[in-house]
């Protein structure tokens, strides 16, 4: 099995990175890691069999699985959602669901740090490089502060108080927050509403009910329906392969 974690960022990040994550297939025999949406985009770095890539993900709308190739090191920096369209200089939609080279918009910039990751000792030493990589963070704009509230409610605050509290009309607020995170404010909203559902999903199992309840679902099956439209899986499929 790949052996995932997520490392802490820098304090001067923190209000943009949510972490910095390393995946490391040890054994010889391949595999694939599921991603699932988060309403986030990652810069991605892979190393394996001798070559290095450096890639941007976007915000994903779907679940997608990605090959896990012997010995391979993935590690990435994940921007929490309206917090990385600064670093690419970039509208939010043309990155939604893609995954394109970080030389497309870092230029020489991506290559020396592609080669610094490709001859790093440790996931540590690659982790730190990364983290060095990023832009300083700007203080959060007004629409930023909004996309905040929604990250840190999972998605259950009302969306015309946030287009007030950006001081935006409804309409406004639904066109700024596609621009910033790819996202419209209600699939955004359903994107950080599963996460927290997947979050607690171990916790509570077998009290699904609850848990919808406990997320802002209608009702279980509901909870359901979402789950499964996110990760490819129900909520006893996906304990079950956790087992």
């Amino acid at each position: 099995m790949p052996e995932y974690r997520e490392h802490a960022p820098p304090v001067h990040l923190a209000d943009a990175v949510e972490c910095i994550w390393s995946l490391q297939q040890i054994g010889s025999s391949a595999d694939t890691h599921r991603v699932v949406p988060d309403g986030c985009a990652d810069i991605l770095f892979v190393r394996n069999s001798g070559r290095a890539s450096l890639q941007v993900i976007g915000p994903m709308t779907k679940f997608e699985d990605y090959p896990i190739a012997p010995l391979s090191l993935s590690l990435g920096i994940r921007f929490r959602p309206g917090m990385w369209t600064q670093q690419f200089r970039i509208r939010g939609y043309q990155m939604t669901d893609a995954l394109l080279p970080l030389e497309d918009f870092w230029g020489a910039r991506a290559r020396v740090l592609r080669e610094r990751l490709a001859n790093a000792k440790s996931a540590r030493e690659c982790a730190a490089l990364m983290a060095h990589s990023a832009r300083a963070v700007e203080p959060r704009t007004p629409m930023q502060r909004a996309i905040g509230w929604m990250e840190r409610t999972r998605g259950q605050a009302s969306l015309d108080w946030l287009a007030q509290q950006a001081s935006l009309s409804a309409r406004q607020f639904r066109r700024m927050c596609i621009q910033q995170t790819g996202l419209s404010p209600k699939f955004l909203a359903r994107v950080l509403r599963f996460r927290h559902a997947l979050s607690k999903v171990g916790l509570q199992a077998g009290d699904h009910a609850g848990l919808a309840a406990e997320c802002g679902y209608t009702d279980q099956s509901h909870f359901i329906a979402e789950f499964q439209y996110f990760s490819g899986q129900t909520p006893s499929a996906y304990l079950r392969t956790r087992a």
